[in-house]
């Protein structure tokens, strides 16, 4: 009886083990892939196909929204079984995305984006649901760490590669070099796990939840000026330092190594106060900016991308484990959903506006502006975490 215990409990630590690298892998191939789409897009709309500040603006909103559409309207309404399928039809889509961005043209590359963002749309809310389906909550909350490590090193060996790419070939060899990380994610696609669900009946109240509005503050606070410096951050480098673009991605690149050892910090020592951690975050955040703002050489703003790295490591596990902990697991995929589609929906808004404000009054003078908002959003948050002590509908956010 013993025996057949301790092998139920192998069998079970070995099939955490297996998901678990499933999972991360994953993630690191999908996520390496999507940055290099996400910053390399505008750079050859800018230098290949000569569009204006605005028109790149309008094209990387183009992603986001179509993200945004099949996050907020087709992911969340999708059955457990349909949601495998389109995952893993996704994953085969996105190959075929980074195929067309290296032959592509003035007209594809539209096309390309929108597909590119909607099959996004897919994939990454269907990962985090997977990173955090796991019964225990030590093991769920290990599991998410490690899930935004591998992200953050994904964001480390995507530029650093890029980089070294464009020291020898074009641009958009680069995307075909990428398509390689697709190739990965659509062979592992087929072993994420989608467990049954029970359908909730009730409608979840998600917008009305302390743990998901503090997730939301606290994200808005760095994806604000975080779109914007993807978007824009690679063409302000080369146009005002006069750098390659070699040099424009492994700079990119030293700003995700500081995320990523962010990241790695929490692993190690997860968080007893969220609020605490989320308002330094944000402190971060105001501080990197005026460095950005003030600097006046390329090693300078190299200072700001590693200093706006430490937040940006904290802010997306510390959103995560917020919604971790305040939904049930048969409402966390509605929860991840609707998180991730307010994250694209600044990520359609941002690039819109943030093109033309910044083809009218330049970069500097636009993330000064931003400050502000980081400062409004920084009250908002603090007065959420009274009106949730208030509530007396305080979860528990240490891990035990």
């Amino acid at each position: 009886m013993k025996g057949d215990e301790d092998s139920e409990k192998r069998i079970s630590k070995g099939s955490i083990v297996v998901s678990v690298f499933v999972i991360l892998s994953t993630t690191f191939f999908v996520r390496a892939s999507n940055n290099m789409m996400v910053t390399s897009v505008p750079l050859l709309a800018r230098y290949y196909f000569d569009f204006s500040q605005t028109e790149v603006g309008i094209i990387s909103a183009l992603s986001y929204f179509f993200t945004f559409l099949t996050t907020s309207f087709l992911n969340v309404r999708l059955r457990v079984e349909m949601r495998r399928f389109a995952f893993i039809l996704s994953n085969a889509i996105y190959f075929i995305v980074f195929i067309g961005f290296w032959k592509s043209n003035l007209i594809s590359v539209w096309i390309l984006s929108a597909i590119g963002g909607a099959v996004l749309g897919l994939l990454m809310p269907n990962i985090i649901t997977a990173a955090g389906l796991f019964t225990d909550a030590k093991v769920r909350e290990r599991v998410l760490s490690m899930y935004t490590v591998a992200l953050s090193l994904s964001l480390v060996a995507g530029p650093a590669l890029e980089s070294y790419v464009l020291r020898f070939y074009p641009l958009k060899t680069a995307f075909l070099i990428f398509s390689s990380f697709a190739i990965v994610s659509v062979s592992l696609s087929p072993f994420i796990k989608f467990p049954e669900e029970r359908r909730v009946k009730e409608k979840v109240k998600v917008f009305k939840n302390y743990g998901f509005r503090s997730s939301i503050l606290n994200i808005m606070a760095y994806n604000i000026p975080f779109t914007l410096l993807i978007a824009f951050g690679g063409i302000y480098e080369r146009d005002t330092f006069g750098i390659s673009l070699s040099l424009v991605t492994l700079y990119f690149s030293l700003f995700f190594l500081s995320s990523f050892a962010s990241r790695m910090f929490l692993s190690f020592l997860p968080p007893k106060s969220i609020r605490r951690q989320m308002v330094a975050s944000m402190v971060l955040s105001i501080i990197g900016i005026l460095i950005m703002v003030l600097s006046r050489s390329v090693y300078l703003f190299v200072v700001s991308l590693v200093m706006l790295g430490i937040p940006h490591g904290f802010t997306y596990p510390l959103s995560i484990l917020s919604l971790s902990r305040s939904f049930e697991a048969k409402e966390r995929n509605i929860a991840n959903s609707y998180f991730f589609s307010v994250m694209t929906a600044i990520g359609i808004v941002l690039p819109l506006i943030g093109g033309t404000i910044i083809q009218k009054y330049g970069f500097d003078s636009t993330f000064a502006g931003i400050l502000i908002l980081i400062v409004i959003l920084m009250v908002a948050l603090n007065l959420n975490f009274r009106a949730e002590r208030k509530s007396g509908d305080v979860e528990n956010r240490s891990v035990s």
